[in-house]
């Protein structure tokens, strides 16, 4: 998950990136082409260049080396798997960032839903870095808009069975609900219980859970509640029964999947049980399969469109590697 949900960190951390890549590419650049120009004009004189002429030149070039060594040594340093905001931190994501974190700045909702939307933002960001028009930006702006514009329609929908306001301060995976949000670890190394998967529970049934699979409670709730609907409507969709995935099986498929379409070990929603995998079907009964979209396959259309009025969302739509089937809580937070 990011560490990077913070406008000054991600401002800094672009900076940074661009000097250092500046340092590494222009400015050497820049050097040599003034050498060649002065090399250039030597010959043009009928100058002979002498060793005199590159030993003047061996205090700046050494500078320039220096430089380089070091910009070099510390991206490298910093451009690694662990550290998500440098890997990460570009002129687009920055862009989206911004813009929402000013449109949040204008709005009266609380911090942890505002750090939500920006987290979503971020996901969405990195995972869909080329696209000028990202629908599911469109989506999380939209959404945020509606929480203050449409507040009539918000109290109506707070009424219905799901209780989007509940909470419940016993924890399941290490999660928590606090009025309507998911609160789950913040991953610190080395303290193995705040990496998902590590607090999955033997045996579900016996130990306070709605669902045999080890799924959160009321994402459970969410969630079959959010099938029944679709069901009702005359579409068949199916979540998977993994519901509180291990270390262990996330690590297998880290190692296993080509790199980015596993989560890394310990950072995956899934390991506490607020993610769910689906599958969608047509009306013929077979499961909608390769090059399938919201149009060829009703069922993941209605899903995708009816979401958010169960507190779920899909925000891995236009990733790198899309998943159009993975679905987890709307509001979520690190605690």
């Amino acid at each position: 998950m990011f560490t990077c949900n913070n406008l000054s960190l991600l401002t800094f951390t672009y900076y940074l990136k661009l000097f250092l890549g500046i340092s590494m590419t222009i400015i050497p650049l820049i050097y040599f082409e003034k050498l060649l120009i002065k090399i250039i004009k030597c010959k043009e004189k009928k100058e002979k260049i002498t060793i005199n002429f590159f030993k003047q030149q061996t205090k700046s070039f050494m500078v320039i080396i220096m430089v380089f060594v070091l910009a070099l040594a510390l991206h490298n340093g910093l451009n690694k798997k662990t550290n998500v905001c440098y890997n990460y931190a570009n002129s687009y994501v920055l862009k989206e960032y911004k813009k929402v974190y000013k449109m949040l700045n204008k709005k009266d909702l609380a911090d942890e839903i505002k750090n939500n939307y920006l987290e979503n933002t971020l996901i969405i960001a990195v995972n869909n870095p080329t696209k000028s028009e990202n629908k599911e930006l469109t989506k999380v702006e939209k959404l945020i808009s509606s929480a203050i514009n449409s507040e009539e329609n918000s109290k109506e929908e707070n009424k219905d069975t799901l209780n989007l306001q509940e909470t419940d301060y016993n924890k399941q995976n290490n999660v928590y609900v606090e009025n309507g949000v998911f609160y789950y670890p913040q991953l610190i190394n080395g303290n193995w219980s705040t990496y998902s998967g590590t607090s999955c529970p033997n045996n579900p049934s016996l130990e306070g859970y709605n669902n045999p699979y080890g799924y959160n409670n009321y994402f459970y709730t969410r969630l079959t509640a959010f099938i029944k609907e679709a069901n009702a409507n005359g579409f068949t969709i199916t979540f998977s029964t993994q519901g509180c995935r291990t270390y262990h099986t996330q690590t297998y498929y880290y190692n296993t999947m080509t790199r980015g379409r596993a989560a890394y070990p310990g950072y995956s929603l899934h390991g506490f049980g607020i993610a769910s995998d689906l599958e969608f079907y047509q009306s013929n009964g077979y499961a909608c399969g390769y090059g399938r979209n919201d149009s060829n396959c009703p069922s993941m259309g209605w899903a995708h469109q009816n979401a958010s009025r169960f507190g779920l969302t899909f925000p891995l739509l236009n990733a790198s590697y899309k998943e159009d089937w993975h679905i987890e809580p709307i509001n979520k937070v690190k605690y």
